[in-house]
């Protein structure tokens, strides 16, 4: 409305001066230019707006970051992908529990011949894998017989038989080994590494990206500041236009170029006042901040200089590849497929394992003295075996040990191409932060000269010798200079935060820690 009532103001003034040629009008169309709203009264749309976006809230870049970490829904769902990980390493413990394992049997037989046989029996079995890959166990049994009726007397009578062994069994080729024993937790370590550090490249993209929109919103920040300094000026060579023109010095048609471009200008910053709400609305959604009626705008306030650090293409990519947790996370992932290899290939191997069990037993009517027997070693029982088995073919383990080898391979492609991709975007960065520390010092040059050049033209304005419309040409020259210098110090510094991702520096430098 604000606009539109200006731009009527212009065509009103414009069609007036040709066809009156009397001052009312201008007059008219200055009273308009100071009083938009007309009547005197404030414009109730700004109210309403400022009533609905809400005061806008001073932050800064630590307390945004501090926000991002602790609020970040990728963040936490990688903490509990870590928990995760490592609750799967404390399942491989379960190779060290010690198994315990009790059996009672009963039973009653009655047959013509034999009579009636009671039996009654329990034992009790602990056992143990061992590190090589065998399996050692302990066992204890009890059992009692009592018979009655049978033919003509002879297996009458009760008795009591009484067993204690150790049992060891030990493949000797398939599946022997502590890498074996031990390939499952050190699986399990490496995925959790893994997690680990996927968990520390999403922090590095959070806060590259948060810091990334911080840039956005100080740039939108200042082009505003930019633009109302230069409806400033305008405003003040209306000022100085007006003067002019009621002493006689001025043409009256020098005023309605500079109401013109004080109405363009009042829209350029309505725009970037608009710029710097979306950016604010962005950079708390970025960093976990409630979005909502009344709380949308931000302010920061921040130092654009640059410093003179030099960068050097080769040692940052030499140091992006030492810091790359994408890299680290291949690695691991390499060192896993390189075990289920070994492992798989293991499965190769014929099974050929040996068993020994030794231990004394004791047998006799009275359970006393059955035990009794037992603990003087009356009767030892030493048994062995030796087992062997060969899958003729075993194509099923051979294509799955291939179709690891690929996989593996495809890693080390991988890898191949990660190193390009992380040196093409240190080489990008490097280059983009050194064309905008160029770029600043181009456009400092020009915002001297278009300095020089507005007073020049100010000065040929006064001596009768240009128009208004060359001395607001010189202030929008000035006002580009200016947004070209904010917008190369904004790519300096976006430029240098992704250098220092890569390199792992960004983290430390603002205090973030997530390890």
């Amino acid at each position: 409305m604000r606009f539109a009532r200006l731009a009527c103001v212009l065509f009103t003034l414009l069609a007036g001066v040709s066809s009156r040629g009397d001052a009312d009008v201008l007059g008219h169309a200055l009273k308009a230019a100071a009083d938009p709203a007309g009547g005197g009264q404030p414009a109730q749309q700004s109210s309403n707006l400022s009533a609905w976006a809400g005061q806008a809230r001073a932050t800064t870049l630590p307390e945004l970051l501090q926000l991002a970490v602790r609020q970040s829904p990728t963040l936490q769902n990688a903490r509990l992908d870590i928990a995760v990980a490592e609750a799967r390493i404390q399942q491989t413990w379960a190779r060290n529990d010690w198994l315990i394992g009790a059996k009672l049997t009963g039973s009653r037989t009655t047959s013509p011949n034999q009579g009636t046989t009671t039996s009654v029996g329990g034992s009790l079995d602990v056992s143990r894998l061992l590190p090589t890959g065998g399996t050692v166990g302990l066992h204890a049994g009890s059992a009692y017989s009592d018979t009655s009726g049978s033919f003509m007397k002879l297996f009458d009578g009760t008795s009591w038989t009484d067993n204690l062994d150790v049992s060891i069994t030990q493949p000797l080729l398939r599946g022997r080994g502590r890498d074996l024993f031990e390939a499952n937790e050190v699986r399990a370590t490496l995925a959790r590494d893994v997690v680990v550090l996927a968990r520390r490249l999403v922090a590095i993209q959070t806060v590259q990206n948060l810091i990334s929109t911080y840039w956005d919103l100080v740039l939108a920040e200042q082009t505003v500041a930019i633009t109302q300094g230069s409806l400033d000026l305008a405003k003040e060579r209306l000022r100085v236009t007006q003067i002019g023109a009621d002493g006689g010095k001025v043409p009256r048609s020098e005023i309605p170029a500079v109401l013109q471009v004080i109405a363009t200008r009042e829209e350029d910053v309505l725009n970037g006042e608009l710029g710097v709400l979306n950016a604010s609305i962005a950079l708390r959604r970025a960093s976990g901040m409630p979005i909502g009626s009344g709380e949308l705008g931000l302010r920061v306030a921040t130092d654009l200089d640059t410093k003179d650090q030099p960068f050097e293409l080769g040692p940052l990519v030499e140091r992006a590849y030492a810091a790359s947790p994408e890299l680290a996370e291949l690695a691991k992932q390499d060192t896993s497929a390189t075990i289920d290899i070994a492992v798989t290939e293991n499965g190769l191997l014929p099974q050929l394992d040996a068993a020994l069990s030794i231990g004394p037993s004791g047998t006799d009517p009275k359970f006393g003295e059955a035990w009794k027997n037992l603990a003087e070693f009356k009767s030892i029982a030493v048994t062995g075996s030796l087992t062997f088995a060969q899958s003729l073919g075993q194509n099923d383990v051979r294509g799955r040990a291939r179709e690891q080898r690929e996989l593996r391979r495809k890693l080390t492609v991988n890898a191949v191409d990660l190193r390009a991709q992380i040196a093409q975007t240190m080489s990008r960065a490097v280059a983009q932060l050194e064309l905008a520390r160029r770029r600043v010092t181009l456009s400092q040059r020009a915002i001297a000269l278009a300095n020089e050049n507005t007073k020049i033209e100010t000065d040929r304005f006064n001596l009768g010798k240009a128009t208004n419309f060359d001395v607001l040409n010189r202030l929008e020259e000035l006002r580009q200079a200016e947004l070209r210098k904010a917008q190369a110090l904004i790519d300096w510094h976006k430029a240098e935060v992704v250098i220092h991702s890569l390199t792992g520096d960004l983290l430390p430098m603002y205090g973030v820690a997530v390890d």
